[in-house]
């Protein structure tokens, strides 16, 4: 019973590692950093520049201080040919609402092609190839499975 007992915490804590640990989001600030994006922890000091980033594009950009984020994939193309002009990646405050944001009148050509802001960990980026929560608890709900069969 104690062997059981046992294996269940550990089960239980490893899937709550992954449940408290801190939002990790891709990061990368032109087309071809975002080809190999690579991944941040957010914190206040990485939503700061990411908030700093979207200023140099966008009007009203609001700092925000606060100490929950989200994960933020932006691109833009030009209007008239749909190559990708300019895109971005980071950590975000969820109350700057980029995806309302205006650019300035010097970027009126460009159109916004994909704005998403989630709060998954590296949900900012393709999807395909990322474990997400919910696979997470898909194994350890497997694993305890086999143990109960292994153990009952």
């Amino acid at each position: 019973m104690l062997t059981k007992s046992f294996l269940v915490s550990v089960l239980i804590a490893i899937t709550g590692v992954q449940l408290a640990s801190s939002l990790t989001c891709y990061t990368c600030l032109n087309a071809n950093d975002c080809k190999k994006a690579k991944t941040t922890t957010c914190t206040h000091a990485a939503a700061n520049e990411t908030s700093y980033y979207l200023g140099v594009y966008h009007q009203n950009v609001h700092w925000v201080p606060m100490n929950r984020y989200d994960c933020l994939a932006l691109k833009y193309t030009y209007r008239n040919n749909n190559t990708v002009t300019h895109q971005l990646h980071g950590c975000v405050h969820p109350d700057v609402n980029v995806c309302n944001l205006s650019l300035k009148p010097e970027y009126s050509s460009w159109r916004r092609a994909h704005c998403n802001v989630c709060s998954g960990n590296k949900c900012n980026k393709s999807p395909a190839g990322t474990l997400s929560r919910s696979h997470y608890t898909i194994v350890a709900a497997v694993l305890a499975l086999v143990l109960a069969k292994i153990y009952a």
